[in-house]
Formats: structure tokens, sequence, C-alpha cells
């Protein structure tokens, strides 16, 4: 057998690059058990982006590119190579539902960024799991990323459509360390007066029609995550600003 990490510490090593844990909650699951997957048969990824902002985005769109200004701010860098043909709220990451990963050893170390064999199969079981995989595009190749959009394109998404997220069965494994239930990430808040605000935000956007009421439901009831959260302020950004056009 291959030497890695056993799998509860090789997961931590997976998810702690750049937002990569702050996907939505039902990405994340599938996330997981990509590794576990990938790990049981001794492919080895790790996940280098997860969620982004539309600051974070703004900032790799701008790479490889001249005059290029978001909020009136410049993100030029034409120095540097073209790595996303998505402007800033256009892209699966800036709604949580999609990651990038690389090819690495049994202990997340030791990158590997040449799409072989491991990298092939790594995203063969991403498929399996419902994802799509960037690998497969014709107009744009990219094969670190990997999706779950099911057929929704980002304008859809920003419109409130959501896709439907199937269900899966986790494998078991045999690993020495037994395999711990993966946590829900639920909102947490320091303080009573930042829970008041943000269930004043959702309360103000609920009554501007901008999101459902089932989500002030879920913060209510103390089941929203953080992931649930992120995607939501994006998606109230995203409808503010179609509004005022």
């Amino acid at each position: 057998m291959m030497s890695k990490l056993p799998i509860e510490q090789y997961l931590k090593e997976a998810f702690k690059r750049n937002k990569s844990n702050q996907t939505h909650k039902d990405v994340h699951a599938r996330a997981v058990e990509l590794i576990r997957r990938c790990w049981a048969e001794d492919v080895f990824i790790i996940f280098t982006d997860g969620l982004r902002t539309n600051i974070d985005q703004a900032v790799l769109y701008g790479k490889g590119r001249k005059n290029y200004y978001y909020n009136g701010k410049n993100y030029s860098n034409p120095s540097a190579k073209v790595v996303t043909k998505a402007k800033p709220g256009t892209s699966m990451h800036n709604f949580g539902l999609a990651l990038d990963f690389v090819t690495c050893d049994g202990f997340g170390k030791n990158i590997d960024w040449v799409v072989g064999k491991d990298w092939k199969r790594a995203a063969a079981i991403a498929k399996e799991l419902g994802f799509s995989w960037g690998g497969d595009w014709k107009s744009f190749y990219d094969a670190p990323h990997i999706e779950y959009s099911r057929g929704y394109a980002a304008s859809q998404i920003a419109a409130g459509k959501w896709p439907v997220l199937k269900s899966f069965k986790p494998i078991k494994l045999t690993d020495t360390e037994p395999i711990k239930k993966e946590e829900v990430d639920k909102l947490d808040f320091t303080s009573e007066t930042t829970k008041s605000a943000v269930r004043d935000e959702l309360q103000q956007a609920v009554d501007k029609k901008i999101i459902d009421g089932s989500w002030l439901d879920k913060f209510d009831e103390g089941t929203m995550t953080n992931g649930d959260y992120a995607g939501l302020k994006l998606i109230i950004a995203h409808r503010s600003v179609a509004k005022l056009k």
C-alpha cells in the first residue's frame, strides 16, 4: 500500500487552501466524498480554490489583460497568464458551486500540475458524483476545475435557479482510523448584535422579494451554514444591482 496520511488527516490537508472548505454544503459533501474515493484508490488530490468573492474573481480575471477595471479599481495584470474567462459574478466559484484541484502525494505535498493518469481518474470520480469537469470543455480547457451546476449557467444561478442535488452513497473505507460523520458548517456568531444584523439583512432581502422567505426560516431554525450565507450574500448583491438597472 502506498504511504499516505490517515483519511481524517488527509481531509484537513485537502481543504485548507483558498476557501475550498466554504463551498455550498451539498457541494462540500460531494467534495469530501471525492477525496475519500480518490484516497481509497491511492489517487491523491488537494483543492487549490473554492468559494470566490467578486473581488477574488476580478483579481483572477485581470491576469493577462490590460485596462481591466472592476468597480472603479484597476485589476489589470498584463504580464501574467490568462487563467479565466469568467468576469466577477459569472463563475460558479462565486456561488460556492465550484472547486479547483491538483494531484499530489499521499501527504498532500509535492503538487504535480501534469494532467496524467491520476488527474484524469480523479476527474472521472468527480463526474460520478455529479460534477462537470473543465477538462472536457472545448472553448476553454480548464483541467483543475470541477463544478456542480447541472447544466445551469451562472446567470441562471444569479436569478435564483439552483441545481438539483442528487443523492450519493459514501463508500466504506478500511482505514485504521474510523471515519467521522462530517459536521455541518453551521453559521455561528460572536455576538447577538452580529446575529441580529445578519437577520435584519435577510429580512430586508425577503421584504424586497430578493430571496425566498424559506431562507429566513432556515436562519431562525439555526440550520443555515456558512456556505448558505456566503451564497446568499452573492445572490442578494447580484439581484440588488439588477433592480437598480
